[in-house]
């Protein structure tokens, strides 16, 4: 399974007919701001894919903020876009793959050949690559994919793994969100019981680029205990960073409770309720 592809070997690659790029630049604090980017000028030929409108389906009561879309919605989105099983897809977005991940880590899984562009955009335009501010074409897909997210960790597997130990849970915030010292995004700060912490910043160099194989390998080697390891965030998207990199080096941890802490730390907000009545 393919992770990373460099600017220069993408450079290469942009006369394939099956190619497919895909620009993911998300903003939290600005939901329109990926939309108005693009348009400013992205990689020649990218499509632009929305995490909160196309990777995601609306928040509810009990999910995380970014709750998978259905199988169905999703593989008629691909079907749109023209992916089908023998597109050679290649996402990015401007930090460093946070965003770009969860494309990848939705794509992988259903047996899409995809790869998150290393250094994203930076990487591209540092090469001399020209930005388009052309929007580009649709050619929709003739048949849909059959899509399932066989990589997804349900809450019930996580309350269920409090009891049996199966899997070592990896929160992939920043180490002062999951110490509950810095939360602004959900309505309790802490972590899972029992999860370790390796925030997804840590697979990168200086320049925003993946580290090599080894030096990866090397900064998961601290949590291999024997036991699989479980990937969350706060709502399934960073997670996904801590996947592709544990892939590129050469584990084989694919899994993510997708809910992440927005979805449990609104199950303990309903457990406290409860409580308190």
């Amino acid at each position: 399974m393919r992770t990373l592809i460099s600017a220069q070997a993408l450079k290469s690659e942009l006369a394939n007919p099956d190619l497919i790029i895909l620009d993911s630049r998300f903003y939290l604090t600005d939901l329109d701001k990926g939309l108005l980017e693009y348009n400013k000028g992205h990689i020649p030929g990218a499509l632009f894919v929305d995490l909160h409108h196309d990777l995601a389906s609306p928040e509810n009561k009990l999910s995380g903020r970014h709750p998978l879309p259905s199988p169905i919605d999703f593989s008629g989105y691909l079907q749109k876009m023209g992916i089908q099983h023998n597109s050679n897809v290649v996402v990015y977005d401007d930090m460093s793959g946070a965003i770009a991940a969860r494309a990848w880590w939705m794509l992988a899984q259903n047996n899409i050949d995809v790869r998150v562009l290393d250094g994203g955009i930076s990487a591209w335009q540092a090469l001399g690559g020209e930005l388009d501010t052309a929007k580009s074409s649709l050619t929709p897909a003739e048949q849909p994919l059959d899509i399932s997210f066989p990589w997804v960790v349900s809450e019930d597997e996580v309350l269920e793994n409090m009891e049996t130990e199966a899997f070592q849970l990896l929160d992939a915030r920043a180490n002062d969100r999951f110490e509950g010292q810095n939360e602004t995004m959900d309505a309790l700060a802490g972590h899972i019981p029992g999860a370790l912490n390796h925030p997804f910043s840590t697979n990168l160099d200086g320049q925003g680029a993946f580290l090599s194989p080894e030096s990866l390998a090397q900064g998961f080697k601290q949590f291999e205990t024997g036991s699989e390891i479980v990937h969350y965030c706060g709502s399934g998207v960073t997670a996904c960073h801590n996947v592709l990199a544990n892939l590129s080096a050469g584990g084989n941890n694919k899994r993510v409770f997708i809910g992440s802490w927005s979805q449990w730390s609104k199950r303990m907000l309903r457990l406290m309720s409860e409580q308190q009545n």
